[in-house]
């Protein structure tokens, strides 16, 4: 027979739920600590195309830049086109867009304006020479296996070329 020891034993207890429910928590945040950052977009150049009595096709040049290190792969993005306060409408691309860590690209979008569904004033302004532009929506990214949507805002004084 062995002597007991004067030394009590030790509890082990199992995990509580909060603690699982912190170190769950942590492992979930440290990976969006690291997680992709939204491209930027900039509208630089509106080109007018032809002008009807109906509308008008606006030809939207815009920079799209990554300020990632890494390389990343846009599907395809949406967004809505203000010209000057006044909403023209929605566009997209839907090509992808390869860009390189750190790089901006040059991409481009046919845009068709409607002027039945739009005030006079919109094709005034379109026979200026400049404009403020503001462009929002959505990109498509490629991370993996899944599509992330990210978001953009930006606002750009742009020539409208003929």
């Amino acid at each position: 027979m062995r002597p007991r020891s004067a030394v009590p034993p030790v509890l082990v207890r199992s995990p509580s739920r909060t603690a699982l429910a912190v170190s769950l928590l942590a492992g979930l945040a440290f990976p969006a600590c690291a997680s992709l950052k939204p491209p930027t977009l900039r509208v630089q150049n509106l080109g007018v195309g032809s002008v009807g009595v109906t509308g008008a096709s606006l030809h939207v040049t815009f920079g799209v830049r990554n300020p990632n290190p890494e390389d990343l792969v846009i599907e395809r993005f949406e967004y809505d086109l203000v010209l000057n306060g006044q909403r023209l409408g929605r566009g997209y691309v839907s090509e992808p867009v390869a860009l390189r860590g750190f790089a901006e690209e040059r991409v481009s979008s046919q845009f068709n304006l409607n002027f039945l569904s739009l005030p006079g004033t919109v094709k005034a302004l379109l026979e200026k020479d400049r404009a403020r532009a503001r462009v929002r929506g959505d990109f498509y990214v490629r991370e993996g296996d899944a599509l992330k949507k990210l978001g953009f805002d930006s606002e750009a004084e742009v020539d409208l070329g003929r």
